[in-house]
């Protein structure tokens, strides 16, 4: 089996929700796969509240299943690329998404790259 990080750095939800399906698809065939919001990525966790999103459900079933590794922190808050409309970190502590900080405030991938992940970015 491989292992997959998959990089949602788009606020395109067509996109998004391919990135989730394609995460969730591999996760239920025995792959290892974690799914890291980035950027406009990160505004994605506003579907999580709306019970009606599709994206929203995915997220969640992500979030339950281990597969959500968490959303960049400086880009939650709209600290990054200076973009208020992002502010969604009170948001991911509320459906309990964890906040990665650890390259100088934003999600690192080291990590995952010494875990022997292959990163995939959307």
């Amino acid at each position: 089996m491989r292992k997959h990080l998959f990089v949602v750095f788009t606020d395109d939800s067509c996109r998004q929700n391919h990135a989730l399906m394609y995460a969730l698809e591999l996760h239920t065939k025995g792959h290892h796969v974690r799914l890291l919001l980035e950027g406009t990525g990160t505004r994605a966790l506003s579907e999580m509240t709306n019970p009606d999103s599709r994206l929203g459900a995915m997220l969640k079933e992500a979030r339950d299943l281990g597969v959500l590794a968490g959303a960049c922190d400086r880009a939650s808050h709209g600290c990054a690329c200076e973009d208020p409309s992002r502010k969604v970190a009170d948001l991911a502590r509320d459906q309990k998404v964890e906040l990665l900080a650890d390259l100088n405030g934003h999600a690192g991938i080291e990590r995952f790259v010494r875990d022997g992940y292959e990163i995939v970015v959307f």
